[in-house]
């Protein structure tokens, strides 16, 4: 499906520059998440205002889109109709990366201070360099129409949720005895874990795009249910 769609998109017109777009918009959105999360995660400088004016582009972004998508459908009611729907879709996606990855901000200026060296925050670390990995592979795939690069997107969100869940659990349902952590640094990791899942599902529903017809965005592949 994503394969008959890259070619109509790679046509000149608004449909192209509006899958332009969005190819812009989620690097924007890794660029964020990296810079949103690296004075908790790894104690670095960040410019708080700088964070916000990144996800108001986001937005920006999303609003340019969607007008380019309707102009478009205006004048080609009939044409190219889900292709449309797909980038209107998966935009709403990477959007909420922007705003999730405030979250990391807010905690931190919340906090006061970067990650312990406790397990659970190294964890967490772990889980960070999968959604890195994420990115890459989810722009690779819209950028190339590469089904095998998104199902291995897909395939790091299960590990990623996961890893999310077990945490969480294991603090619900000890609490006080993960590693002596203080109260306030047990609802840190909770949240960074909270947090983290968010931005890996959405880069999965991007991802899903490339391997899924439109109904299925953001589910597993029909061939695949395991995922």
């Amino acid at each position: 499906m994503f394969r008959k769609l890259f070619e109509l998109w790679h046509r000149e017109g608004l449909l192209q520059q509006a899958l332009n777009d969005a190819q812009k918009m989620l690097d924007n959105a890794s660029i964020l998440f990296k810079k949103s999360v690296a004075p908790l995660f790894f104690d670095e400088p960040v410019n708080a205002q700088e964070i916000y004016d990144m996800d108001r582009e986001l937005n920006r972004y999303e609003v340019e889109i969607r007008r380019k998508v309707m102009e478009h459908l205006s004048i080609f009611p009939k044409q190219d109709t889900t292709a449309a729907l797909v980038l209107t879709t998966i935009t709403v996606d990477i959007e909420r990366i922007g705003d999730y990855s405030k979250n990391f901000l807010e905690l931190w200026e919340i906090y006061g201070s970067s990650f312990s060296k406790a397990a659970v925050f190294e964890r967490l670390k772990k889980i960070y360099n999968n959604i890195l990995d994420m990115f890459q592979l989810t722009m690779d795939a819209m950028s190339n129409a590469d089904a095998e690069q998104a199902r291995k997107a897909m395939e790091l969100h299960i590990v990623n949720s996961k890893d999310c869940e077990e945490i969480i659990a294991a603090l619900i349902r000890n609490p006080g005895k993960t590693e002596n952590l203080a109260p306030n640094q047990e609802v840190l990791a909770a949240l960074t874990s909270r947090y983290l899942k968010r931005v890996s599902a959405h880069l999965k529903n991007v991802a899903s795009s490339v391997v899924n017809p439109f109904d299925r965005i953001g589910f597993k592949p029909p061939d695949a249910e395991d995922f």
